[in-house]
């Protein structure tokens, strides 16, 4: 049976908005500029000024019930320019090359994509950095429900939940940067026969993704699939037989695949062409009511995090062990932010108390690394003296993690300001005030790859 594509255009309104907001905004012109390569060339045949590139990056934010995002380049902390997409957006993520935004409008069917001007091209013998304006691009997926996203350094995975309410099955596609680009129609798409609240993780030519039964009383999926792609489709590989029930949330690293379960963590691990799946039991810190909810991975960071609330776990999936972090959270605080920072060097925790919680990463296998907890406490920044309570309804504070340097930024919705927070130093070093109540912000840059660890 022919099954539709994901992508469609922007409808002829959507266009004319974003075309009349561009006018009001400036010029449009795209101006590309070419950084000196990186690595592998002497630079004889190029004159860059590669001072304009911008090594900071940007950012990506969202205005409280408004369908105006906007792109600020965070070198000097101005306004690049704003875009109307088609709805309120419900959430923002960054692509597989941190190129792009996805613009999430769940409750629409729709994601949209904000091109944040900075990006990198393999040359083969070296790399180059570009710089242009920012862009809303072309390129839309439309599905229903549109609610996990989830990245490598080079696929980005959009798992659709369906809707049982009209019989709208689920979906996942899997897309790259330079589909984006392209405005292709050929990635692949993965096309269920019932709807759920799923997870999905690209793996190359693989992507792991859930499977629910039909006539489960629950939206959550309890087994994982592995799925192949053939041009814009998927075949199943395998079911594993291990079970995860009440599956919610995922992550992966440089050897491992997880979801979470209400009984502990399904673990599927890859040589090769070879998936194999185990299962890590709940530790005795849990107790009846909690499960691992939420996971997060680095490529090469030797444990995952998961979240059981507001308790963090340090999991390290090869060696089968899970065990509790001390995050010094305080009394009441939620957990509403989080992620691997400083090149993996570093874990944050964004609290709805205010409070940015900063740890130390010491999990890679390297000498004397046994003799330290995988994440160890190292400062906590109070982010607002204000009454947490006044904050507005609907809102939160909300993270955004560079990938190019030491800073992590905040958005809070009390007073409509954008701070900066070096990690390193432990504190806020910029504060700009917005003329908008912030809803949703993404990091886009040129990423500085991470260093491996010996392992």
């Amino acid at each position: 049976m022919f099954q539709p594509k994901l992508q469609n255009k922007l409808s002829l309104v959507a266009l004319l908005v974003a075309s009349s907001l561009l006018s009001a905004c400036g010029d449009s012109t795209t101006n590309i500029v070419e950084k000196e390569p990186i690595a592998g060339d002497d630079g004889d045949d190029h004159d860059h000024d590669h001072d304009e590139i911008s090594s900071v990056g940007r950012l990506v934010i969202s205005a409280k019930d408004s369908n105006l995002v906007s792109v600020y380049e965070m070198e000097d902390g101005s306004l690049l320019d704003s875009f109307a997409v088609a709805d309120t957006p419900s959430a923002l993520a960054a692509s597989a090359g941190k190129r792009y935004a996805l613009v999430v409008q769940r409750t629409t069917d729709r994601v949209e994509f904000v091109d944040g001007g900075l990006f990198q091209e393999d040359h083969v013998d070296h790399l180059h950095d570009y710089q242009q304006a920012p862009a809303l691009s072309s390129f839309v997926l439309s599905e229903s429900r549109p609610t996990h996203i989830t990245s490598t350094d080079s696929q980005t995975a959009v798992f659709f939940d369906g809707d049982g309410n009209s019989s709208t099955p689920a979906a996942v596609a899997v897309i790259t940067d330079a589909d984006i680009t392209t405005d292709s129609n050929g990635y692949p798409v993965l096309h269920y026969t019932t709807h759920m609240h799923g997870a999905a993780q690209a793996r190359g030519e693989y992507v792991l993704s859930t499977i629910r039964d039909a006539n489960s009383a629950t939206t959550l999926p309890d087994k994982v699939g592995l799925y192949h792609a053939h041009d814009d489709h998927f075949h199943e590989e395998m079911v594993f037989t291990e079970t995860c029930p009440g599956l919610h949330g995922s992550a992966q690293n440089e050897h491992v695949i997880a979801f979470g379960c209400t009984d502990g963590v399904l673990v599927i691990a890859q040589e090769g062409e070879t998936f194999t799946a185990s299962k890590i039991a709940n530790t005795d810190d849990f107790s009846d009511t909690m499960r691992i909810g939420t996971l997060v991975g680095a490529e090469h960071a030797e444990h995952l995090v998961g979240f059981a609330g507001s308790s963090m776990f340090a999991i390290h999936a090869e060696d089968g062990e899970m065990e509790l972090v001390d995050w010094q959270g305080g009394e009441g605080a939620g957990i509403i932010g989080y992620g691997f920072a400083d090149k993996g060097e570093k874990f944050v925790l964004l609290d709805n108390q205010g409070y940015l919680t900063i740890l130390n990463y010491h999990g890679h296998e390297h000498e004397g690394a046994a003799a330290e907890p995988a994440f160890e406490f190292a400062a906590k920044v109070q982010l607002t003296s204000a009454d947490v309570s006044t904050m507005p309804n609907g809102s939160r504070f909300e993270l955004a993690i560079s990938a190019s340097d030491d800073k992590v930024y905040v958005t809070n919705p009390i007073d409509s300001t954008l701070l900066t927070v070096d990690i390193a130093d432990a504190e806020v070093v910029a504060t700009k005030q917005l003329n908008f109540i912030p809803h949703k912000l993404v990091w886009l840059g040129i990423a500085e790859a991470a260093e491996a660890h010996d392992h």
